[in-house]
């Protein structure tokens, strides 16, 4: 049997709470059971390891907030955006996985910064077609301001930004006062009156 799921597992955690610096590949071992030169086996490098545990957490994380916007598609527009807001500040304190994520796309390991972007920019650039597609549905599109979808995607990409960028360096309650205080503005500039 394969320990290479194990390892993963491990090092994500590990990643999550340490950083890429202070997970040592000895720790990552240690606490999979297996000696240091058995993740070689699996993996080239700390680095290699490192990405096929951030490219991991992107597919499972593009994929089960997809789904869950999805799943919203039929409240008003307005209430699918921000449950979904709320959704990825509950998955930021209880998710490892979403936690390493955002970190490491705030703060990618200097050594691997280019390799963790090149893997971001087109994660966020599909988020925001995903969202424009969710928007110019004729429901919600009837409700933006003509041809308003790209323009209402990016800048609730841009207000997502700013809201996890305060939950991840300050708490939630400050980003849930970001939130409040910016949402009604968010949807009067888009939204028809």
């Amino acid at each position: 049997m394969t320990r290479k799921p194990v390892i993963e597992d491990i090092a994500l955690g590990l990643f999550a709470s340490e950083g890429f610096e202070g997970a040592s590949l000895g720790r990552i071992a240690e606490a999979v059971g297996i000696r240091k030169p058995s993740i070689y086996a699996h993996f080239r490098s700390k680095e290699d390891l490192f990405l096929c545990v951030f490219d991991r957490a992107l597919r499972r994380k593009r994929r089960d907030w997809f789904r869950y916007a999805l799943q919203g598609a039929e409240l008003p527009l307005e209430q699918n955006l921000h449950r979904l807001t709320e959704r990825l500040l509950d998955d930021y304190e209880s998710d490892t996985e979403t936690r390493f994520l955002l970190r490491m796309c705030y703060f990618p390991p200097s050594s691997l910064h280019d390799d963790v972007m090149n893997r971001v920019v087109p994660f966020f650039e599909q988020a925001e077609q995903g969202l424009k597609q969710l928007l110019e549905r004729p429901a919600h599109a009837a409700r933006l301001h003509p041809g308003g979808a790209p323009d209402a995607a990016l800048a609730y990409v841009t207000v997502l930004d700013g809201i996890m960028a305060e939950a991840i360096y300050g708490d939630r309650a400050r980003a849930e006062r970001r939130l409040k205080a910016m949402w009604p503005i968010y949807c009067r500039g888009i939204l028809k009156t």
